[in-house]
């Protein structure tokens, strides 16, 4: 199978951000002034840690970290606020899950996939019955790359990053089937300044990939993939219709500081403990992306003085907005109907909370 290294050339309309090199680099200088979003923090008391957030027919998913309680994500109706029940019981048997990565929209009516990244298992839930179990499972396709992050894409296939070779995404089946590769990691972290004078043929593949691992999210048809880097200020939007793909840097072009480490053999970054958060996760709608920045270490994550921000783009990758938000938020999810953007606290009493925009 060939393998396609497509990255499309676009140009910012709204900001003055600058292409280079077939790559859009932008700064804190090309984002348009912040929209102050002032947070509607709700108290449910079921909800102890969350971590992240969807939206599914109306319904808000808010997925608790890692825990071994029989309650791994809540389900609140938003037209009322009212909290309707917790689903996932713990365990490694079958309808069990142990933790949850990601949950999308299964292509049916009040039905998700939950992930568990752990044993790379995917559970099939119905929101509104009262089965904690998942109805159905199956393990993640078996594939001759080791893929990190997955998410459901058109006819029911799944888009995934690769850590352990040179191509970035495989696009497969269910089954696991490949339908196409992209992208090239080799050819990524060029664009990027190194630090402590290291050169990209210094870096192994393992150690590229690993950088640039981050949340990877698509549209609700499935055509359009984001997926933004936790470690790095990086943004590739994929269309897979015509799989092409468009790089984003910014706001800072420059990798944060790293050594050179090994872990059984394999390179790996190594940021120390002053390593800052980037982008913390992205949310997709119809005719653009919000892609919440944190660009602060985690121990500093609910500092007041400077709490994360949400840019909007659109699929060409022009800047729409920045908003400012007064509550830090580790996930989000948007609402275009009502306008209304949804994100979960990190903060001493951690909950889910609405910004209107």
């Amino acid at each position: 199978m060939r393998i396609f290294t497509v990255i499309a050339v676009v140009y910012l309309v709204s900001c003055t951000a600058k292409e280079h090199d077939n790559i859009i680099y932008f700064t804190e200088d090309d984002l348009p002034e912040p929209i102050e979003l002032v947070g509607e923090k709700y108290s449910i008391p079921e909800i102890i840690n969350p971590d992240k957030i969807t939206i599914i027919d109306g319904l808000a998913v808010v997925i608790e970290r890692k825990n071994i309680t029989d309650k791994k994500f809540h389900i609140i109706d938003l037209s009322t606020g009212r909290y309707i029940q917790s689903k996932g019981v713990d365990g490694l048997g079958p309808g069990e899950i142990s933790v949850i990565s990601q949950i999308e929209d299964a292509g049916e009516k009040n039905k998700v996939w939950a992930y568990d990244p752990e044993i790379r298992k995917f559970s099939k839930y119905d929101l509104l019955d009262t089965n904690k179990l998942a109805e159905e499972e199956f393990r993640s396709p078996k594939t001759s790359f080791f893929l990190t992050r997955l998410t459901w894409v058109k006819g029911q296939t799944l888009l995934g990053s690769a850590v352990d070779g040179m191509t970035q995404y495989l696009h497969l089946t269910k089954s696991g089937d490949t339908l196409h590769l992209m992208g090239d990691w080799r050819e990524t972290v060029r664009h990027w300044e190194l630090p402590n004078g290291y050169q990209p043929e210094d870096l192994d593949v393992n150690l590229i990939s690993n950088m640039f691992q981050g949340r990877i999210k698509s549209r609700a048809d499935g055509e359009m993939v984001v997926k933004v880097g936790s470690g790095v200020d990086h943004i590739d939007i994929i269309d897979l219709d015509e799989y092409k793909s468009i790089m984003i840097i910014g706001p800072s072009p420059e990798l944060q500081k790293f050594e050179i480490a090994y872990s059984a053999g394999y390179q790996m970054p190594d940021f120390g403990r002053d390593k800052k958060i980037r982008y913390l996760d992205v949310t997709l709608g119809r005719n653009s992306f919000f892609a919440l920045f944190s660009g602060k270490p985690y121990r500093e994550f609910s500092n007041p003085d400077n709490l994360n921000r949400i840019f909007e783009l659109d699929y060409k990758g022009n800047i729409l907005n920045q908003y400012q938000l007064d509550y830090p938020i580790s996930g989000i999810a948007v609402d275009e109907k009502n306008r209304a953007i949804y994100g979960v606290s990190v903060d001493r009493e951690p909950n889910l909370v609405r910004f209107d925009y």
